[in-house]
């Protein structure tokens, strides 16, 4: 399941920091960096004054998405998660699907997400991610059980914005679709 940085670093002044954060949040922390203008619709926060060791407020949580399974990495559902300090909690539409504490098991080798005792904490977690999911304007509907991830199919030959518009070009040209 792929993960999000947690990514120490020397700041000025010898801080050391351990900010949350994940891919989307680099655009726009570069931006930041750079003095530009961070576009009101792009995702992600710009963490650019916790770089240059301003005051700014860490992220508490990163919040992540996956529409489709992916079989390079053996996904085999589409799922949404999120992450914070001491919690990853992950889920399928139907069901809570992973669970760790990360303050007593950083290797995440024990799954809580079906345990009696961690229903607290699995509620609190699916309170935030379905917070996390109406923010972004996710939906469950969204998903799609397509194999559209693997063998660079979405990205090998032309950008394509929805599933539907990389299977209606498939169709158009079978001969360019990679094949299991």
């Amino acid at each position: 399941m792929p993960g999000i940085l947690r990514y120490p670093r020397r700041a000025p002044g010898g801080r050391q920091l351990d900010t949350i954060l994940t891919h989307v949040d680099l655009a726009p922390t570069l931006l930041g960096l750079c003095g530009a203008q961070v576009p009101a619709a792009m995702q992600g926060r710009d963490l650019s004054r916790l770089v240059l060791g301003q005051k700014q407020t860490e992220p508490d949580s990163a919040f992540f998405q996956i529409f489709v399974p992916y079989q390079g990495d053996g996904t085999p559902w589409p799922w949404r998660g999120v992450r914070t300090r001491r919690y990853m909690y992950a889920r399928t539409e139907k069901e809570p699907w992973v669970l760790y504490d990360l303050e007593q098991d950083p290797d995440e080798l024990k799954n809580l997400a079906q345990d009696p005792a961690a229903a607290p904490v699995r509620a609190e977690m699916e309170k935030r991610l379905a917070g996390l999911m109406r923010r972004t304007g996710d939906a469950w509907s969204f998903n799609s059980m397509e194999m559209v991830e693997d063998k660079g199919r979405l990205y090998s030959h032309e950008a394509f914005y929805s599933i539907a518009d990389y299977l209606k070009w498939a169709k158009a040209h079978p001969a360019l679709v990679p094949q299991d």
